[in-house]
C-alpha cells in the first residue's frame, strides 16, 4: 500500500515537473525566425507610384549589408504617392503566386528600417498574402492587404509589430467586395513583403535604409503547447483510472483470500477466540501468546506454514543500561509494533526473552520475507520510549516435509546466522533461492 501511494506521487510529481519544463522551455525558448535581408534568396526591387499613374521615382541599392531606397516624391494627379521595397517571398519572376510563405504561427515582426536623416514621414509595413477563394494568380490587385502604418520617431528601432495589430486595408476590401468571413488578416500564404513610405508623405527626396526584417515565433502555437499538456494529463488520468481499477480487484482477491484463510483457519483449529485470550495461552508481560498458545497453531492440516525468529539486537546491555522498567516498555512496545503490522492471520509469541515467534500460516517463505523486511525496516526507524532506537535480527523457515521442532530449529539456526553477520538482517534457512 505504502509502495503504491509512493509511486503515485512520483508520477504526480514528474507530470507537475514535466508541465513546468514544456511551459518554460515553451515561454523562453524554442523560437523561430524568419530573416529578410540582402542574403535572403528572395528577389527585392523598388517600386514607386509610376505604376498607378503618378511621377514618383525609387531605386534600389545595396550598400554593405543593407538596402539603401533612394525615393523621389514628385506631386501629380495621383493622390496617393509612394516609394516602396518589395520582398518577393512567394512569388516568381513573372509576379505569380509560387510556395507562398506561411507566417501564421509567427507572433511579431521587427522592422529594421529608418529614414537617413531628419524626417517625420511615417511607414507603411504590409504583408500580401493569397487565397484561392478570393484571389487570382494573375491579378495582383485581389491580393490581400494586410499592413499597419507607424511613425519610427515614435517606436524605438528597431520597430516591433505584432501580426495581431496589422489591419486589412478597408479600400482593398471595398473594391474586391470581400465577404466578411474573409475581411481579417491572413498570413498562411505570404506572397509579398512590402516597406512603404507612409500616407500623405510631402514631395520631396527621401532616403530609406533597411537592414532587416525579422519575424519572430515559436516552435510550437500555444494552442498545441496546452493541448499537449491537457493532453498528457489526460491519459495519465486514464492509465491511473485503469491501474486504480485493477489494484482494486487485486486487493478484493487478496480480501477474500484472506477471508478464507481465517475461516480454514477457524475450521481447521476449531478454536473459539475467547480461548485465545485465555491468560494461560498469553505472556502476561508483552500480551503475546506463549509457548502453549501456540500449540493449537501447529497442526499437519496446514500445509504451508513459515516462521520467523524475531530477536532484539543487544537487548541486555540495553537492558544494563536503562534499568528493566524501560527493558519491559520496550518489549511491550515491540510486540505492540508487530502486531500492528503483521496479518490477521500471523500468530505472535514471546518465545523467551527478547525473542520472539512468529507463524505465518499458508505463507510461503518468499511472502514471509517480504513480510519480514518490513517489519525489520520498521523496527529500526521506530522511536521507543525515551526516544530509544533498536533494531531486531530475523531467521525465516519455511515448513517441509518435517516435524514442528526440525521446523523451528531451522528458523533458530537462520536467526544465529543473521546475528553472526552483523544483526540487522533476514537470514532464509538453509538459504533458499527467493527467486
Amino acid at each position: 500500500m505504502m509502495q503504491t501511494e509512493k509511486f503515485d506521487n512520483i508520477i504526480i510529481l514528474a507530470l507537475i515537473s514535466l508541465t513546468f519544463v514544456v511551459i518554460g522551455l515553451h515561454s523562453f525558448s524554442l523560437n523561430k525566425i524568419f530573416t529578410l535581408d540582402t542574403k535572403s534568396p528572395y528577389q527585392t526591387y523598388a517600386v514607386s507610384d509610376l505604376t498607378s499613374g503618378g511621377k514618383s521615382t525609387a531605386k534600389l541599392y545595396t550598400r554593405g549589408d543593407k538596402y539603401l531606397l533612394d525615393c523621389h516624391i514628385i506631386e501629380s494627379d495621383y493622390a496617393w504617392p509612394f516609394c516602396e521595397v518589395t520582398f518577393s517571398v512567394g512569388v516568381n519572376a513573372q509576379n505569380i503566386p509560387e510556395q507562398p510563405v506561411d507566417l501564421s504561427s509567427y507572433s511579431s515582426a521587427h522592422v529594421y528600417a529608418k529614414y537617413v536623416g531628419e524626417n517625420t514621414a511615417s511607414f507603411r509595413f504590409q504583408l500580401r498574402t493569397f487565397n484561392p477563394n478570393y484571389s487570382s494568380p494573375k491579378k495582383d490587385s485581389t491580393w490581400k492587404y494586410n499592413g499597419i502604418e507607424y511613425w519610427p520617431n515614435n517606436n524605438p528601432y528597431p520597430v516591433k509589430i505584432p501580426l495581431n495589430a496589422m489591419q486589412v486595408a478597408t479600400w482593398w476590401l471595398y473594391e474586391n467586395e470581400i465577404p466578411i468571413e474573409y475581411a481579417s488578416p491572413e498570413f498562411d500564404q505570404v506572397l509579398v513583403v512590402e516597406v512603404s513610405t507612409g500616407n500623405s508623405i510631402s514631395p520631396g527626396h527621401y532616403q530609406i535604409e533597411i537592414e532587416k526584417i525579422e519575424f519572430t515565433g515559436k516552435v510550437f502555437t500555444n494552442k498545441q503547447v496546452f493541448s499537449f499538456i491537457i493532453a498528457m494529463w489526460i491519459f495519465t488520468a486514464i492509465i491511473g483510472l485503469i491501474m486504480n481499477l485493477y489494484r482494486s480487484k487485486a486487493k478484493l482477491k487478496t480480501a477474500e483470500r484472506r477471508a478464507f484463510e481465517l475461516k480454514q483457519l477457524n475450521r481447521l483449529l476449531n478454536v473459539e477466540s475467547q480461548e485465545l485470550k485465555d491468560l494461560a495461552e498469553r505472556d502476561p508481560l508483552t500480551g503475546a501468546l506463549n509457548r502453549k498458545g501456540i500449540e493449537h497453531i501447529f497442526t499437519n492440516e496446514i500445509k504451508i506454514m513459515s516462521l520467523m525468529f524475531i530477536d532484539i539486537d543487544h537487548f541486555k546491555p540495553l537492558n544494563d543500561r536503562y534499568g528493566h522498567n524501560i527493558g519491559d516498555i520496550i518489549l511491550k512496545d515491540f510486540v505492540k509494533l508487530i502486531s500492528e503490522n503483521c496479518r490477521t492471520s500471523d500468530f505472535l509469541a514471546r518465545w523467551g526473552g527478547e525473542e520472539f515467534l512468529l507463524i505465518c500460516p499458508n505463507t510461503k517463505v518468499l511472502e514471509a520475507n517480504e513480510l519480514a523486511e518490513d517489519l525489520r525496516q520498521l523496527i529500526a526507524e521506530h522511536n521507543f520510549v525515551q526516544n530509544i532506537k533498536i533494531t531486531a535480527s530475523f531467521g525465516l523457515a519455511q515448513k517441509e516435509n518435517e516435524t514442528i521442532a526440525e521446523l523451528i530449529e531451522r528458523a533458530d539456526v537462520a536467526l544465529y546466522t543473521a546475528k553472526a553477520q552483523g544483526r540487522n538482517k533476514v537470514i532464509v534457512s538453509n538459504n533458499v533461492d527467493l527467486l
